[in-house]
This record gives structure tokens, C-alpha cells and sequence, in this order.
């Protein structure tokens, strides 16, 4: 191990940026949450998944909830992101097959996150849960607009719900973590 006294030469630490330690957190829990659940995922197992401390992590977040929502809100964010840049190069395309890769491809990535946007968390307090909807319900109807532009003569509420069965379909499929000779059949 070369240290300052063997070398004779000062040993520069690098400090992880705040966003850097955020990011490490944030895989950490999406990596517990995978493996153990929402309920069974504590902070004190983050912390150590993620080599920060259980109290530094309390800088960036409140708790185990604020976690839960940043995770799914980046996962939103992404998606919604994904869709719009391919919808703009799909041009005259067949938009409703590329949302349904898209959404596929999305669900293959963060199948765990879906899961957890879909389903309830029943340890969580009535205004987290309505967050958590929010989220949800913001995706769905992001994606429903999009659904609309692609078929203009489906109504919004029949938009609405072919996204919410196709987001359910797959976050189910997802999160069984099919092979790679299944996932070509999504």
C-alpha cells in the first residue's frame, strides 16, 4: 500500500460531490428495494450497500420514502424523456410500435421500479402514497397524451387505460427478471 510515508509524496483525497454521493445512495436503495423489498430494505443496509453512513444519508434524505419517491421520480422522468426524443424521430412511423418497445425496453431496465410505482406501499402515510400517485398518474398520462397523438379517434379515458394495462402487463413481467432469451419475446 503506497501511503505518504513509504512514497514521501502527499496523498490527495478527492471529495465526492454532493451529486455523486446522492447518485451512490440512490442505486443503493434501488438495488435493496430489488433484493429485498420496500418493507425488508432498511437505511442501515443502504448505507453500508452504498459506503456512505446511515446518518450522512439523512443529509440527502428524510427516510426510506424519500428514497422510494426520488427513485421513482428519476425512473418517470427518464421515460417520459425517452418518449418524447422518440417520438420526434419517428416522423411517420408506426408511433404506437415504437411506444411499445420504448415502454418494453424501459420496463426490462427499471422492472423493480415499476413495480413499486404500481403497487402500494402500505407503510407509508396517506401524503406519500398521494405523491407516489402523482407520479404515477403524471407518467400515465404523459404517455396516454402520446398514445392520443398516435391514434387520434381512441378516446382519453381508452388511452388511459391502454397505457395503465401495458405499464401493469410488464412491471409484472419485469419484475420476475426474465433470461435473455426471454426478453426478446416482450
Amino acid at each position: 500500500m503506497n501511503t505518504e510515508a513509504e512514497t514521501g509524496e502527499k496523498v490527495r483525497r478527492t471529495r465526492m460531490s454532493a451529486e455523486a454521493r446522492r447518485a451512490r445512495i440512490l442505486s443503493a436503495a434501488a438495488q435493496m428495494f430489488q433484493e429485498r423489498g420496500y418493507a425488508a430494505a432498511s437505511i442501515d443496509a443502504i448505507a453500508m450497500a452504498s459506503g456512505i453512513s446511515g446518518p450522512a444519508i439523512y443529509r440527502y434524505f428524510s427516510g426510506k420514502t424519500e428514497l422510494l419517491v426520488a427513485l421513482l421520480e428519476a425512473a418517470a422522468a427518464e421515460a417520459t424523456r425517452a418518449l418524447e426524443t422518440a417520438m420526434a424521430s419517428i416522423g411517420d412511423g408506426d408511433a404506437v410500435a415504437a411506444m411499445a418497445d420504448l415502454m418494453t425496453d424501459h420496463a426490462l431496465r427499471e422492472g423493480t421500479v415499476i413495480g413499486l410505482l404500481q403497487g402500494t406501499v402500505r407503510e407509508m402515510d396517506e401524503a406519500d402514497q398521494a405523491r407516489l400517485e402523482a407520479i404515477r398518474d403524471g407518467l400515465v398520462l404523459r404517455w396516454a397524451a402520446q398514445l392520443r397523438k398516435a391514434r387520434p379517434a381512441l378516446a382519453p379515458e381508452h388511452a388511459r387505460l391502454h397505457i395503465e394495462a401495458a405499464l401493469t402487463l410488464l412491471g409484472n413481467l419485469a419484475r420476475r427478471t426474465p433470461g435473455a432469451g426471454q426478453q426478446d419475446r416482450f
